[in-house]
């Protein structure tokens, strides 16, 4: 708690460095692009959007978010949307190197801008989530339009690019569930890489991993796994329904289910099914190789 503390002092000191003297405000736009993706088609829409965050106190963990010129689709003009009020918290990171070390994190089931000073419920946004720190801003929500589900985000973000982590972790595979056909597996690496901070997707490598005694270790990779983050931001998240892994570099025909866990600075736990083997894995990892 203390440490939160200090991190947000440091945060709203440094803010108030860039404010009029003669006000108490903040504020600060970044041009990037808004993607909008079909739910139900997977048609993705990409177009320029600008993003403006605004303390009206700086004291006090609200903001106000505005962005101008969305479109989900070709067609549509372009519209502008203010969200009021946003409650944030600090990002509480241990590490001082994590590029989201003291930004601000938001989550909110559901927000219902404004478009020309008006409240629009036809354009609620739904899981609105993001960060906005030194180094950029993401936004991204969902939204209905048109009689579809479209999800939204906004990424831009500077300097820092990337985040790795990796475990040296036990694996417990059953086998046929409820015949008391356990493997465990300790001799292994799980590993993670997000290319972009702005996607929220990751790589995840399981290195020198077997499932059965007999098996050969082998390498097995799950590609741009979807991930959200927690509340206060210390946690990326997993509830993946289908996946499709490659194991030494070759694309499986079979699929992993049920991926979910999450993975922390500190720690790993992921729990999936494979359902060429019938088995039920959990992975834990508790020691950060880097």
């Amino acid at each position: 708690m203390k440490k939160n503390i200090l991190i947000a002092a440091a945060l709203f000191a440094a803010i108030a460095c860039n404010t009029d003297q003669n006000t108490n405000s903040w504020s600060k736009s970044i041009d990037g692009n808004m993607i909008t993706v079909n739910t139900s088609t997977g048609v993705e829409y990409t177009d320029n959007a600008t993003v403006t965050v605004e303390m009206k106190d700086i004291t006090k963990p609200y903001f106000n978010l505005s962005i101008e010129g969305v479109k989900f689709v070709p067609m549509m003009p372009d519209v502008n949307f203010l969200i009021s009020d946003i409650q944030f918290t600090i990002y509480p990171s241990d590490d001082t190197n994590d590029p989201l070390y003291g930004s601000w994190v938001f989550n909110q089931s559901s927000v219902v801008p404004t478009v020309g000073g008006v409240p629009r419920e036809e354009y609620t946004m739904l899981n609105f989530k993001g960060s906005i720190s030194d180094y950029g801003y993401v936004v991204e929500f969902d939204v209905n339009f048109g009689g579809s589900l479209y999800h939204a985000s906004f990424g831009k973000i500077d300097v820092v690019q990337t985040w790795e982590a990796a475990y040296d972790a036990v694996a417990t595979v059953v086998i046929n569930p409820g015949e008391n056909s356990t493997y465990s597996e300790d001799e292994f690496t799980i590993s993670f890489a997000q290319a972009n901070l702005s996607k929220q997707v990751v790589d995840i490598t399981l290195a020198g991993i077997r499932f059965v005694e007999v098996m050969p270790e082998v390498t097995v990779i799950l590609k741009n796994v979807p991930f959200s983050y927690s509340d206060d931001g210390s946690q990326r998240l997993f509830n993946v329904a289908t996946i499709t892994p490659t194991v030494d570099g070759q694309a499986m025909e079979y699929t992993i289910t049920n991926l979910t866990g999450n993975v922390s600075k500190g720690a790993v736990l992921l729990d999936c099914d494979i359902t060429a083997m019938n088995a039920h894995i959990s992975v834990a990892g508790t020691t950060a190789k880097k």
